[in-house]
């Protein structure tokens, strides 16, 4: 939902819209994820309770939370085994992240007042992120009982800049920009500029060779957040879509060729192997373009020695440019730009590049910015932010 101030109403299911439980205004913040529940019972009313969730992977490993939503006034104990993973969780509180390796758990869920040990069965897979919500009554009704809602988890932002002091690997021919007929599709999507384009500096590099030398992207990529309710089925099976092909990008003269990308073992995404400065990346964990959500991609802004790469013009993009994504059938994507953003690394908003599911978006990024020796990266990361349509 957009940032700021909503007012939510909600309502108790026996008695549909007229049974109304909740009004209450929640606020929220840009480029955050949160958990909000309606919690209480009909004798003492209910509110909303707002968590603000970590969905960034834990790489290699899986992460745990878990909620006591049960309105009673015991304390929850959270153990594997004889071992206690979480202690005096209590009403209504959510515990702090733990981080697991990927297996399948029988967690025991205890209190002592009352005295009650309860078995909960629940699966972490690697880089998911998964909540344990603890709801109803002991002894009660509702009875007490467990909600489980895993998503994948978020990588973390990519380095594609390279040390301009290094011995350079010289550019190889630009693909040019002459693609030929091209049937495009613009669907749904739609989203609203706030920064037009600027420019925040220019390295200082070696005389770029002539022609456009194609970067390669490195990928930070979608996340897919979980929606509660919402799911789409079809009787038939639909034939699997056409691999992408190409990234087009007509203002800045980019025509890339995609590969798929995953995440590595740090938590951050991939960049292409093929051809690692010519290519881009589309992460393959995140939503296809097209499809709901946002898809990104990533590609070298340079090479080592300073050499331009495949998004070494990606900072000149205005908001409305167009980008293109053509399958292997020759059929594109329509998308245009609707937001450019600078961020250092560590303060990229990693929800609002791979977790918004409100549109269909592509997300373009590389780095930008001076080379740190120290850190071996670019001071920056540039995305453009793009949707259908």
């Amino acid at each position: 939902m957009p940032a700021g101030s909503h007012k939510v109403l909600a309502a108790l299911i026996s008695k549909g819209a007229s049974g109304k439980a909740v009004a209450q205004m929640l606020s929220v913040q840009a480029g955050v994820a949160y958990t909000v529940a309606a919690i209480g019972t009909k004798s003492t009313g209910f509110s909303l309770r707002v968590f603000v969730d970590d969905n960034l992977m834990a790489p290699g490993m899986a992460k745990v939370r878990f909620y006591d939503l049960s309105p009673q006034s015991y304390a929850l104990s959270v153990a594997i085994g004889s071992n206690t993973l979480i202690a005096g969780l209590s009403y209504p509180q959510a515990s702090n992240y733990s981080r697991v390796r990927a297996d399948m758990y029988r967690f025991t869920i205890s209190a002592s007042h009352p005295s009650f040990a309860l078995p909960d069965e629940v699966t972490l897979k690697t880089n998911t992120v998964t909540s344990i919500f603890v709801v109803g009554i002991f002894h009660g009704i509702p009875p007490l009982q467990f909600v489980h809602i895993q998503v994948k988890g978020l990588p973390s932002v990519a380095g594609t800049g390279s040390d301009p002091n290094a011995a350079p690997i010289n550019s190889s021919p630009s693909t040019p920009l002459t693609p030929g007929p091209l049937l495009v599709f613009a669907l749904g999507g739609l989203s609203a500029g706030v920064l037009t384009r600027f420019r925040l500096f220019r390295r200082k590099r070696a005389d770029p060779v002539l022609g456009l030398a194609l970067c390669i992207l490195a990928a930070l990529v979608a996340l897919a957040l979980s929606i509660g309710g919402l799911s789409l089925t079809t009787a038939t099976t639909s034939p699997a879509p056409p691999p992408l092909a190409h990234l087009l990008v007509p203002a800045i003269g980019i025509n890339a060729p995609i590969e798929s990308v995953e995440v590595r073992t740090d938590g951050t995404m991939e960049t292409p192997r093929q051809s690692p400065w010519n290519n881009v990346g589309l992460y393959n964990d995140g939503p296809r373009p097209g499809d709901q959500g946002s898809a990104v991609i990533s590609g070298h802004l340079d090479r080592p020695g300073g050499n331009p790469a495949v998004f070494w013009h990606l900072r000149d993009l205005h908001v409305g440019d167009t980008v293109l994504v053509v399958d292997a059938h020759g059929k594109a994507l329509r998308f245009h730009v609707t937001q450019i953003g600078f961020y250092p690394p560590k303060e990229a908003p990693i929800q609002d590049i791979f977790g918004n599911t409100s549109g269909r978006f592509l997300n373009l990024m590389t780095c930008a910015g001076d080379w740190i020796p120290t850190e071996r990266q670019t001071a920056l990361r540039l995305v453009v932010y793009t949707a259908l349509g």
